[in-house]
């Protein structure tokens, strides 16, 4: 009898030390795993994203601080104007070439070419209209004769419209799904005169989000928060950024 007590009384303290030693593996664990949060909580990784400030003064063109774009590159499906004539270096006389005028509107082709008709075509993809200037003098010049001297070929090569280059409003929040705007980009537009050129923010209900994104030359896209609020009740310019070719200003409904 007495070794039958003592059977259990064994058995019982076992039981009690297997389920102190589970409770002790129990509390280990949640400690390491507070402690992981608690790190995880405490980390720069943790905190909650900072809205992004305007960049600073100087750092980006504005509307008083614009900035003059490199020479224009001529694309397809740019147009052209072009005049070609045959000046005299003594007397000063001007004249049109012979058997064919080379004067107007000329549309560059997808294959980067303008048309003269019987002077043939002339590649400009790619050129500057000073370099479109001197690169059809010089294709004229081949068909240099008496009648077309070609010391006296002056040629003048200027964008009348700007096709290739562009900058894209695309506005959402209508429920209809994304709008997209498309204009060209002649180097002079800012935010506000983007925006007027979709008759105003009527589309978006509610606040509004609106963010520039734009391909830099190192390869990423820089996000542009634009304050408009800022630009048209206080008439702040520091987020009424000069617009780039590619730009896209997008103009959704602000999260509540």
């Amino acid at each position: 009898m007495r070794f039958a007590k003592l059977a259990v009384v064994v058995g019982v303290a076992g039981l009690l030390a297997l389920n102190l030693r589970a409770q002790y593996r129990t509390q280990e664990k949640l400690d390491a795993l507070t402690a992981a949060l608690s790190a995880r909580a405490d980390s720069p990784a943790a905190e909650p994203p900072q809205p992004l400030a305007p960049p600073a003064p100087g750092a980006i063109p504005r509307e008083l601080d614009k900035i003059a774009l490199p020479p224009y590159p001529i694309e397809a499906p740019d147009v052209l104007t072009i005049e070609a004539v045959l000046k005299d270096a003594k007397t000063g006389a001007v004249d049109r070439l012979p058997n064919q005028p080379v004067s107007g509107q000329f549309l560059v082709r997808p294959d980067g070419t303008v048309g003269l008709g019987l002077w043939g075509s002339v590649s400009v993809t790619g050129l500057t209209a000073d370099q479109a200037a001197d690169a059809v003098r010089k294709h004229l010049a081949r068909f240099a004769s008496t009648e077309m001297p070609a010391a006296n070929l002056k040629v003048v090569v200027d964008v009348l419209a700007y096709n290739s280059k562009k900058y894209y409003v695309i506005t959402d929040g209508t429920g209809d799904g994304e709008q997209v705007f498309a204009f060209p980009a002649t180097g002079n537009e800012t935010v506000l005169d983007a925006i007027s050129q979709v008759n105003g923010l009527a589309d978006v209900a509610g606040k509004k989000s609106i963010r520039i994104a734009r391909k830099t030359a190192s390869g990423p896209w820089q996000s542009l928060p634009v304050d408009w609020s800022a630009i048209t009740k206080r008439g702040l310019t520091s987020t009424n950024y000069q617009l780039m070719p590619s730009d896209r200003l997008y103009v959704t409904k602000a999260r509540d």
